[in-house]
């Protein structure tokens, strides 16, 4: 049964990318995705019950396991001081319904049989990339489509086929009347890549968690380098065409930790390999032309309009934590306190995951939040590298960095497959072997 359990474990990471909505009513829709993992959750714990199995016992990182409690706790309680208690309900039934991926993830890669020290044969790693591949593809054509139909013809095809059946009819009604999928380059307007996820920015978001496992199994694994190369620059190009700004920084920041951390671990032939990979990198970007670079360079412009606008996000959030600055004022009241008339579901957002994490739970709730990046930190520090047996854990901590840097722009905690692969990221990262 543990087995099976595994098996679909893999399954449902697999499924996360491309989960379809449940449109319950006129103004809810539920990600099926996080009924699957309550589902699964449900089904291992009545494995252990039945079979009177213990969870497996090894040493793992109590400084991510326990400020991660302390901040769901914090969250939950939250809903007793919240001005709306249906906002914070809803938002702590999401935050319960993909939490335990977390658990998750830890157990199946503890569990004997997980395989967890082969990056080239473990399911667990391939899980995440293969569906990283299909979504990067379905990217391209839909980026590449344009010029080929029009924007507008292609902005129509996904409002009506693709907004319902991925988003929800709530919420995606919400991304159509409020995108964020064009952007303008050079005096010309072009459709960014979005694939099935409702902006670019979510989109960076998966493709710049995954590229750092990618890159990782590059360097160390002795199987598969001619696909994981191919992937790697696959998932590159489309991550380029989301124009995410944030995302660039992230990835540059991700990416780099990687190489440094691996570098002296390298053999001379990796390095050299690393180091043609990083001028096949700059050739991209060069093919491009400018347009991904003063993308980047133009974050630092405060008189740009949508650096305006997230500069006054910011300065509305803190002025939502200043009057609340201990406890906050409730999990999802964010919005509810900028603008109380507005519906659940509203393009009202902080722009920054540790602002809104303080105008929501407080200076506690932020405190617990960068104690477990500081735990994730001790751990990328602490990690030895050991041929392709530590890969996937150097790949998964290089995600976890792109998810800390990029969320200083987003707030992408809140989206359903963001979120469940965050917990998968972390629950694997709570291993930690001292050697």
């Amino acid at each position: 049964m543990i087995k099976l359990a595994r098996i679909l474990f893999y399954c449902l990471i697999a499924y996360l990318p491309f989960q379809v909505a449940l449109n319950l009513g006129a103004d809810y829709d539920l990600a099926s995705g996080r009924v699957f993992i309550l589902l699964l959750f449900a089904f291992l714990a009545l494995i252990f019950l039945r079979e009177k199995k213990r969870l497996v016992r090894q040493l793992v990182d109590l400084r991510i396991i326990l400020p991660l409690a302390f901040f769901l706790l914090l969250a939950a309680l939250s809903f007793f001081w919240a001005p709306s208690q249906s906002w914070a309900g809803r938002k702590i039934l999401f935050l319960v319904s993909v939490a335990p991926m977390f658990l998750l993830a830890r157990y199946f890669y503890l569990s004997p049989g997980s395989k967890h020290s082969q990056f080239a044969t473990g399911k667990f790693s391939w899980a995440i990339i293969i569906p990283a591949i299909i979504s990067a593809f379905i990217a391209l054509a839909q980026f590449l489509s344009q010029f080929l139909f029009g924007i507008d013809t292609v902005m129509e095809f996904w409002s009506r086929y693709i907004a319902p059946l991925w988003w929800g009819q709530n919420f995606g009604g919400l991304v159509i009347s409020n995108p964020s999928w064009l952007v303008a380059l050079g005096g010309q307007t072009i459709m960014r890549a979005i694939g099935l996820f409702p902006d670019p920015h979510m989109l960076a978001f998966y493709l710049g968690m995954v590229m750092p496992l990618v890159l990782a199994g590059l360097l160390f694994s002795e199987k598969y380098k001619k696909t994981l190369l191919g992937v790697f620059f696959l998932l590159l190009i489309v991550f380029c065409l989301t124009f995410s700004r944030g995302g660039y920084l992230g990835l540059i920041a991700s990416l780099a930790l990687v190489a440094v951390k691996a570098w002296p671990a390298l053999s001379a032939a990796a390095r050299k390999f690393m180091l043609s990979c990083l001028a096949l990198v700059i050739l991209l970007f060069l093919w491009f032309g400018a347009s991904p670079v003063v993308r980047l360079i133009s974050i630092f412009d405060l008189n740009e309009g949508s650096n305006a606008g997230r500069l006054a996000n910011w300065s509305q959030s803190l002025a939502v934590a200043k009057s609340n600055p201990l406890l906050g004022v409730g999990s999802g009241n964010y919005s509810f306190a900028v603008e109380p008339s507005a519906d659940y579901r509203n393009s009202i957002s902080s722009h920054n995951l540790y602002l809104d994490i303080l105008a929501e739970l407080g200076i506690f709730g932020l405190l617990a939040w960068l104690a477990v990046w500081l735990a994730v930190g001790r751990g990328f520090i602490k990690l030895k590298l050991a041929g392709n047996q530590s890969a996937f854990l150097l790949g998964i901590y290089g995600g976890l960095v792109y998810f800390a840097v990029h969320s200083v722009f987003e707030t992408a905690m809140f989206n359903p497959i963001i979120a469940a692969f965050l917990m998968i990221y972390l629950g694997v990262a709570s291993y930690f072997k001292a050697k």
